[in-house]
């Protein structure tokens, strides 16, 4: 007996520059979302505040950032550049959920992709 289940995960491709305090997308670069992605570049704390001993933890007040801040987890853009780090879902209404909610923004056109997994029970 053979079973095949579906994951899904967003393709994000930029449709206008954009630039946060760490890092630059442009026109055709190709990210994927995963809200838990932490790379250093998509770090989006801004650099001066950790020489400053009284705002350790002062968020860059840039526009971009403060678009994104729902998406964020904390201190990081939620995107990553390597498609085997994209966030995947079970639920195909979760992805479009969170595709609807980027597209929003206005920055990136989504495209949800899907992994289709086959195995086969054993009795």
């Amino acid at each position: 007996m053979n079973k095949t289940l579906y994951y899904y995960y967003i393709v994000c491709t930029c449709i206008r520059d954009v630039k946060f305090p760490n890092t630059e997308f442009h026109i055709g670069d190709v990210l994927y979302y995963n809200n838990n992605a932490a790379s250093n570049e998509m770090w989006i704390f801004n650099n001066k505040a950790f020489s400053n001993k009284d705002n350790l933890y002062l968020i860059e007040a840039d526009e971009n950032v403060q678009r994104y801040k729902g998406l964020c987890n904390k201190s990081h853009i939620p995107l990553t550049r390597k498609k085997k780090n994209a966030r995947l879902y079970k639920k195909l209404s979760q992805a479009e959920w969170i595709k609807t909610i980027i597209e929003n923004r206005n920055d990136f056109k989504c495209e949800i992709k899907n992994i289709e997994v086959t195995y086969e029970y054993e009795k």
